[in-house]
């Protein structure tokens, strides 16, 4: 399955405050997504550090949010392009949440992949974001084995 590509006509509908860039995942920003982990206290990210670049290089959908040379937001994805597109993770550093950049990313997903619907885990500190983003609120299960 070909990546559609991020183009500014995607981009340009989102409401962001100007000086936020969404963009696509390139390696060098590797270090800064790790410091987003860091900071929300995922460690697995940063125990398996080597798993977790690899996982960013093969995901369907990896984007960072941008203000400028700062990575203040993120989303990874996997999609089948047709039915489903999974959020793995979404990260906005806490001092940019409530600017937008979590629903334009979420947004951004969407539009890479407009027939697909959006399955996602989520903590509790974050249902209010997604049941303001319309999200319809269910049950799930995770099994870990590291």
């Amino acid at each position: 399955m070909n990546k559609p590509t991020i183009t500014e006509d995607l981009i340009s509908g989102m409401k962001l405050p100007k000086e936020i860039l969404i963009r696509p995942f390139v390696e060098t920003d590797f270090p800064l997504v790790q410091r987003l982990y860091e900071k929300e206290g995922w460690m697995t990210f940063i125990k398996r550090k080597e798993d977790s670049l690899k996982a960013w290089k093969s995901s369907s959908i990896s984007l960072v949010a941008v203000d400028g040379k700062v990575i203040v937001g993120l989303v990874r994805a996997l999609t089948d392009g047709q039915i489903t597109t999974y959020i793995a993770e979404l990260i906005i550093d806490i001092n940019y949440r409530g600017k937008g950049i979590g629903a334009a990313l979420l947004d951004e997903c969407h539009n890479l992949y407009p027939n697909t619907r959006l399955d996602l885990l989520s903590t509790e500190g974050a249902d209010e974001f997604y049941e303001k983003s319309n999200f319809r609120k269910i049950i799930g299960f995770r099994k870990s084995y590291y």
